[in-house]
């Protein structure tokens, strides 16, 4: 009798454990994965054979699903319970996490959160987040060096030129994310231009490097500019001119690109900078005062980058054949913005000239701003502006 007993016991015992393996892959088996996290963790309790590998299975599904949701905070908590049970796949998708939400943070400028994430993805064997330590770290590094930076935002009271300056969105990628369409966007900045005497524009210039990934697949270049009456214009625009720009060739290949508006736009809305023939360097010599601006989309001010800003007051000089330089201060974003020389003969009357376009800065000295000077392009540009232009 109590023999019969025991072995009546243990057969429920067994049944039981071996249940809730059953109703766990049942469950699973449906999608229902938080109900079958219940079962599986029983088993792991009693030690049930294969318990641990479908309670880490349940929880990397767990965390997967709540990172297709976005909702990381989740999906850390799921790749972490799996991690606790050595899995290598838990370790790889965690890292996957802290990526993610670096790149949430980074596109909201916390630099120093995003920052603390790559670190932790990079500690769990995400290599690929290198380059974006290394960014974040170069930002932040150049942030201590604005003691003494005379940039502003343009306001209401900032010199005419700068109302010419707008936004250019550059589609460079498009893929497909969860079952939806993502487009990968670059920001520059352009300039809208013109000749004096002509009443309406549709031709801006920019960097040729802002428009070296452009595929036309994911979509097209658009123009965002403020019109005088506050309204802000959105035009397309289409690649006209190009200088081709290479890392690889900066002896050759200078730095500009002209692109052309779906429409015009006239100075009654916005006010253009002025194209002249003469080189900045013979603008200089043709006035008794002058001195050399700079502005842009500027990444690291103005909200980083959210605000147009622009350095004043510099100094411009030749570099070589294809490049000019200037001591004004400058960042990623603001390249394709416009290089402007202010002339006077009695300091009360100004004129402003476009005399050539952002490119680039070398090394850490953010106050030496290289830029394609418009003298070496007049000729592509004064044909774009006469045929294009009314």
């Amino acid at each position: 009798m109590l023999k019969s007993f025991f072995i009546l016991v243990f057969s429920y015992i067994s049944l039981t454990a071996g249940t809730y393996i059953n109703l766990g892959d049942k469950l699973f088996k449906e999608q229902n994965y938080i109900q079958a996290l219940k079962y599986y963790q029983k088993a792991y309790i009693e030690d049930e054979s294969n318990s641990k590998i479908k309670l880490i299975n349940t929880y990397l599904q767990l965390g997967d699903n709540y990172f297709i949701m976005q909702n990381y905070k989740k999906a850390e908590k799921y790749y972490n319970l799996a991690l606790k049970l050595n899995s290598n796949e838990a370790k790889q998708k965690l890292s996957r996490v802290f990526e993610r939400e670096g790149d949430l943070y980074l596109q909201g400028k916390k630099f120093r959160t995003a920052l603390l994430l790559y670190k932790k993805a990079f500690r769990l064997g995400n290599l690929f987040v290198q380059k974006k330590i290394n960014s974040v770290e170069e930002t932040l590094h150049h942030q201590k060096q604005l003691v003494d930076d005379t940039r502003k935002i343009v306001n209401n009271d900032s010199p005419i030129w700068t109302k010419a300056i707008g936004r250019l969105i550059i589609p460079t990628k498009r893929t497909i994310i969860n079952g939806r369409y993502q487009t990968k966007l670059k920001k520059c900045s352009a300039t809208l231009v013109n000749f004096e005497d002509i009443k309406s524009s549709k031709v801006i210039v920019t960097a040729s490097h802002c428009i070296s990934s452009f595929d036309k697949k994911a979509g097209t270049i658009r123009f965002i500019i403020k019109a005088k009456n506050g309204k802000v214009l959105q035009k397309y625009a289409k690649i006209h001119n190009d200088s081709k720009y290479s890392n690889e060739n900066l002896k050759t290949n200078s730095d500009y690109a002209i692109l052309i508006l779906s429409s015009l736009i006239s100075k009654k809305e916005v006010e253009p900078l002025i194209i002249d023939k003469r080189s900045f360097i013979d603008l200089k010599k043709d006035y008794y005062y002058s001195f050399g601006s700079l502005a842009g989309f500027s990444g690291d001010i103005g909200d980083y980058g959210s605000q147009l800003t622009f350095d004043p007051k510099c100094e411009l000089n030749y570099f070589d054949g294809v490049y000019s330089k200037s001591n004004c201060s400058g960042f990623k974003g603001a390249s394709g913005g416009p290089v402007v020389l202010t002339t006077s003969n009695d300091k009360k009357i100004l004129h402003y000239y476009f005399v050539g376009v952002v490119s680039h800065f070398r090394g850490d000295k953010f106050q030496e701003i290289y830029f394609a000077p418009h003298h070496i392009f007049y000729k592509e540009l004064n044909e774009t502006i006469m045929k294009y232009n009314q």
